[in-house]
């Protein structure tokens, strides 16, 4: 089994931004590096744009979008813009690597005390240098002007966080649940229904809490809503999140999803810097995920407990379908 991989969730570009010298080709210092890619048979990776909520978050955005586009994505024989009328054909017959952007905290596009219309004038400038987007979240672990994070629990949807999914409905733009607070969650979703917005959900790099009990993974109300809106849900690899001391937990977080979300499931590994850690001390990451070279490996022991199609699902089908509904 060597299947193509979609995954919804890496912070390459971050990294290029903030560490001096930075490549796309460090091995040792991040697990979505050009060669593990390839190792991997990554056929669409996402490119998150991540800011903390601090003041220059919305020049670091930008900074990420010009990476992107004339560093990434001028490496012709590795990369390739995302295709939306010829995604099938990119992720089963391709060689390169299909790029989307993605907006990881929505103050990558507007700082805390500046005019929210910014925002807007912003979001346009990103898609004319990076092409469709995937996916925007409202914000990061904590708090900001739009929602509260996973780590601000009963902080819920602001009135400025309503305002940007009335400027999403239409779009052909996600939202994207992995960093939101539960009440934020459940606010973003009654107020999606009760203004009747058309706007896709997902969460692009979340585990389960029923697995593993941390607030960054999903309580299985918000994956049954997930699930109820043929959303997405990417298996995060980071260990904080799978389990501290346990790598086979992963294919546990796997099942799970496998019972629950079968039709949702997919890969958000969250690949992002090292700064020298993989060299020698300790990772993120546990050995058995550490980079992207991993998918096959993974794939190939799920093939011998699980359905071939189940596995088809969580490698690239599931994604695939969402995204052809998303940009039809």
């Amino acid at each position: 089994m060597n299947l193509p991989v979609i995954d919804l969730h890496c912070d390459l570009t971050g990294y290029l931004a903030w560490i001096p010298g930075a490549t796309a080709m460090d091995v040792d210092r991040i697990g979505c590096a050009i060669p593990h890619l390839q190792a991997g048979r990554v056929r669409l990776q996402t490119m998150a744009f991540f800011t903390p909520t601090e003041p220059g978050s919305a020049a670091f955005t930008l900074k990420q979008a010009h990476l992107f586009k004339e560093v990434l994505l001028q490496n012709e024989e590795v990369f390739a813009l995302v295709q939306p009328q010829e995604l099938e054909a990119q992720i089963i017959h391709g060689e390169r690597v299909a790029l989307v952007a993605a907006i990881e905290n929505a103050s990558g596009l507007v700082e805390e005390e500046e005019p929210l219309e910014l925002a807007f004038s912003r979001l346009e400038q990103i898609l004319t240098l990076a092409g469709p987007l995937l996916y925007i979240s409202l914000t990061h672990v904590d708090a900001n002007r739009f929602s509260g994070g996973n780590f601000t629990p009963g902080i819920g949807l602001k009135p400025d966080g309503e305002e940007l999914l009335w400027f999403l409905s239409g779009k052909r733009i996600a939202l994207d649940l992995a960093h939101t607070s539960d009440a934020a969650a459940f606010d973003i979703l009654t107020f999606i229904d009760r203004q009747n917005l058309n706007i896709p959900i997902i969460a692009s790099h979340s585990n389960f809490r029923e697995v593993y009990d941390n607030p960054r993974n999903l309580p299985l109300e918000l994956v049954e809503e997930v699930v109820r809106r043929e959303g997405l849900i990417g298996v995060n690899f980071l260990k904080k999140f799978v389990h501290p001391t346990q790598p086979e937990v992963l294919l546990e977080h796997i099942k799970y999803g496998f019972e629950h979300a079968p039709k949702a499931l997919c890969f958000g590994a969250d690949f992002f810097q090292e700064s020298g850690i993989m060299e020698g001390g300790e990772s993120h990451f546990h050995p058995e995920h550490r980079n992207a070279t991993k998918y096959q490996s993974i794939l190939r022991e799920l093939a011998q407990q699980y359905p071939r199609e189940a596995v088809v699902d969580l490698s690239y089908r599931n994604a695939l379908r969402f995204l052809q509904r998303l940009w039809a």
